[in-house]
């Protein structure tokens, strides 16, 4: 009985030392900076005692940015005859980037590298580089902490190359090939997203020339024909600008301008009794608007006709709804001799009543 419990004693502390073994063996190495950190890597010939040597065992070394110092660089030294993996990373802290950087032995000059706030990278056997950059404002003083880990070791030939930089072309091919269809309808409707100048000048010149004839037809009687081409161009009109359509037709005879609403009346030479009113509304819509012609002598005023074609009665037209900042045009022609004649519009704006009422008259001459 007294052997079997001496030797659960002896495996039971057996046991014990092993695991104080392996976990001593897996301990990481502190490693402190040594002065200052040069910022570039050693030149041609023999590296000096000036450059740290670290190991990559499991090790973490702590260092300092002083102020005005921006880059320090370490030297890796890898002693296996083999490929060695070395894992890296910075611990908890955002203005401080780390480069590993495989050097050729012969002319130190950098073949491969990763970076990041963490990575791994193959090294083969000899010195390499660890690149530690800071990040932000130099005028404080930046500690920083770095640690290697030896995930492990393998053969030359099966190490992993970065072949990324192959596929350029192909990057490049296969963005152009799926832009150009893109660039193919933006060339076709250029005219229409960049508004040009010449297009602009169309616009005017089609204006003017409604305009031309709309003087013509309400300086004559009417007939059906001219009635509809009077209705159609007061249509294009609306469609058109309000700014370049009163600039054409010159200063109105009357003139009422609110947020919600601009009114403009014009008449042409020898037609008295016929109106060109314009109405661009405000961001507003107006709903039921109407027109009203009257005296403000108290005379009576019929209206005798409306191009376009709309409901009239006695001196007012019932123009219906219009929409926000839209123009409409509308020709009114009256019948009666009263000397002076003014406008009333009238409608509902957000479910109220609104009316606007000029404040200046026409005088009417005596047919």
């Amino acid at each position: 009985m007294r052997g079997a419990n001496l030797a659960l004693i002896i495996l039971f502390v057996a046991s014990i030392s092993a695991f104080s073994s392996a976990e001593t063996g897996s301990q990481e190495l502190l490693v402190e900076e040594i002065g200052d950190a040069p910022g570039k890597l050693w030149g041609p010939g023999e590296i000096s005692e000036q450059w740290q040597i670290v190991s990559p065992n499991n090790s973490t070394t702590i260092g300092t940015f002083p102020l005005n110092d921006s880059v320090d660089v370490f030297a890796l030294n890898i002693s296996s005859t083999n490929w060695t993996m070395v894992g890296f990373w910075v611990s908890n802290n955002d203005s401080v980037s780390i480069s590993v950087q495989r050097l050729n032995q012969s002319t130190w000059s950098i073949v491969e590298f990763a970076n990041g706030d963490e990575g791994e990278l193959g090294l083969d056997h000899g010195l390499h580089a660890i690149r530690l950059e800071r990040i932000g404002s130099f005028e404080e003083e930046i500690s920083y902490r770095f640690t290697l880990e030896n995930i492990g070791s393998f053969d030359g030939e099966e190490r992993f190359v970065n072949l990324a930089w192959m596929f350029t072309p192909f990057y490049v091919f296969a963005g152009a090939f799926l832009i150009l269809p893109l660039v193919i309808v933006l060339w076709w409707n250029r005219n229409d997203i960049l508004p040009s100048g010449k297009k602009v000048g169309e616009l005017l010149e089609n204006e003017r020339y409604i305009l031309n004839a709309l003087r013509e037809r309400f300086s004559t009687s009417d007939g059906v024909m001219r009635r509809e081409e009077v209705n159609l161009a007061l249509s294009v009109l609306g469609e058109g600008s309000w700014n370049s359509v009163s600039e054409e037709l010159g200063v109105p005879e009357i003139r009422y301008f609110t947020e919600n609403i601009d009114i403009c009346a014009w008449r042409f030479e020898g037609s008295s009794r016929s109106f060109l009113i314009g109405i661009r509304t405000g961001i507003s819509s107006w709903e039921m608007a109407a027109i009203r012609i009257f005296s403000p002598l108290g005379e009576v005023t019929t209206i005798h006709s409306v191009v376009p074609e709309m409901v009239f009665q006695d001196d007012e037209v019932f123009i219906g709804n219009l929409e926000g900042e839209t123009t409409t045009f509308v020709q009114i022609e009256t019948l009666g001799n009263p000397p002076v004649v003014n406008m009333h519009i009238s409608g509902l704006v957000n479910g109220k009543p609104v009316a606007a009422v000029p404040t200046s008259s026409i005088e009417l001459e005596e047919e």
